[in-house]
């Protein structure tokens, strides 16, 4: 009988030996798995939010292309108005310093399926960057102008230069034109907001509180009426990007375009 009791209660310790192992694994594989999860989560946090670093984060924003101008443009014709109005809003903690960058890029001249003269008469990068530019319009309530300001404007619009961005809200800095390895074009700008004084790279840039905006770049694309000037760039491909950046204001130094620029770099 003695003996029966000491066998019961060395599987009885047994088993609960078992019992606490599982336990103790099943508690170290939850740890593993919690501690994948947050470490998955931080990482989508680091890859979709791309502008967020030390409490700062900008987020740009285009509402009415977002509603109604994506879809126009996928039936762009001679005429059509297409809203696009980007803009930049503060979305951390600090004071910022904003500026949009715009690309816009040229697909590969497709010619196929148009008559013979279609490509001798408008497969020029130039012509098609200088229309997509001058297409670009802002609107200060019923008044509507240009984005751009242009050189040489008595000569075909492939020899016109640019001049001034009218926007004074922001510093324009042009990056010029140059063709990627695929074959595709771009041309890359960088628009500095400002405090509207014109003074160059020495233009001061406008501080941008938390959850404050910049104004609108611009508000539309006037697609030209004519099919001389229609045709050869905006029945080619096209786009035209807009990417918000921002950096943190740092009260002791200037705000000077020419010293916030390196900053963005």
């Amino acid at each position: 009988m003695t003996q029966n009791t000491k066998s019961v209660k060395r599987s009885v310790r047994s088993r609960k030996r078992q019992l606490i192992t599982v336990a103790f694994l099943a508690f170290i594989v939850y740890v593993l798995l919690l501690s994948g999860i947050f470490s998955y989560f931080h990482s989508e946090d680091l890859v979709t939010n791309r502008y967020k670093a030390q409490n700062t984060a900008v987020r740009l924003l285009e509402p009415e292309w977002d509603s109604v101008g994506m879809n126009k443009a996928k039936a762009s014709e001679p005429g059509m108005v297409i809203p696009k109005d980007p803009y930049a809003k503060n979305e951390g903690q600090n004071n910022l310093y904003i500026r949009l960058k715009m690309t816009v890029s040229l697909g590969r001249f497709d010619a196929s399926g148009r008559y013979p003269e279609y490509a001798a008469d408008f497969n020029n990068d130039k012509r098609r960057l200088n229309s997509i530019l001058n297409a670009i319009e802002m609107k200060n309530e019923n008044t509507i102008s240009k984005l751009f300001g242009w050189n040489n404007q008595n000569d075909s619009i492939e020899n016109w230069t640019l001049k001034e961005c009218y926007n004074k809200d922001y510093y324009m800095e042009d990056q010029g034109s140059r063709t990627l390895n695929d074959g595709t074009t771009e041309q890359v700008f960088y628009f500095y907001y400002v405090n509207g004084k014109e003074n160059g790279e020495d233009s001061e840039m406008r501080v941008v509180e938390p959850q404050k905006s910049t104004t609108e770049l611009f508000d539309q694309l006037q697609i030209p009426v004519l099919k001389k000037d229609y045709l050869g760039v905006f029945d080619q491909n096209y786009n035209i990007a807009i990417e918000a950046q921002a950096v943190a204001v740092t009260p002791s130094e200037s705000s000077a375009v020419s010293v916030q620029k390196t900053k963005f770099n």
